[in-house]
């Protein structure tokens, strides 16, 4: 088994998200493992870092990549206005 099979879902989408920084004139993703990038650059999905956790993001295999309807801000928006209550003291009185 290679490091690269080693790896957790948590653990590459890590360093996807390091990957999509550095494009985006961030910290270089140093200490990446070797060949990580380049398998999922040669995805035919790949459209660029850029869009990572934009339009498309990893599965529940994390080599696999899968298009998304929302981004992943997007998606946490939607999920914290479905479970926020109003702050106590400014409900509406009838």
């Amino acid at each position: 088994m290679s490091k690269l099979d080693s790896l957790t879902r948590r653990q590459v989408r890590y360093w996807l998200f390091r990957f999509r920084t550095a494009e985006d004139g961030g910290a270089p993703a140093e200490g990446a493992p070797v060949g990580l990038r380049a398998q999922f650059e040669k995805h035919p999905h790949f459209s660029n870092w850029h869009n990572f956790g934009v339009t498309w993001d990893v599965g529940s295999d994390p080599y696999v990549l899968v298009p998304l309807k929302y981004s992943l801000e997007q998606q946490w928006n939607t999920e914290a206005m479905a479970s926020a209550r109003p702050y106590p003291g400014t409900e509406k009185v009838e």
